[in-house]
């Protein structure tokens, strides 16, 4: 090991410690924000599936839209397929 990587390991490492800091507060922050949802009657489960929808077509919008429209495709197959074979468990 060289003479300076103990001082490159040491300054990447408290540069990532001083992020992670950061991101333990913004995530202290969300979950306020999804109590304070809450609070006024929204449902949390349901507003983060909207968040994660929403960031993972931010992402990718084309991805998104093709997989949205397999989803509504299998839908509609399923719904409107007769079900002679009904997914019930019998005791």
């Amino acid at each position: 090991m060289s003479d300076m990587a103990p001082d490159l390991i040491r300054s990447y490492v408290d540069r990532i410690l001083r992020i992670k800091e950061e991101e333990d507060t913004l995530k202290a922050d969300i979950k306020y924000i999804y109590a304070e949802a809450k609070g006024n009657g929204l449902d949390k489960t349901a507003l983060g599936d909207l968040v994660t929808h929403l960031r993972k077509q931010a992402k990718n919008p084309e991805k998104q839209a093709e997989r949205s429209s397999l989803f509504d495709l299998y839908l509609d197959a399923y719904t409107n397929a007769p079900h002679a074979h009904t997914h019930t468990r019998e005791g």
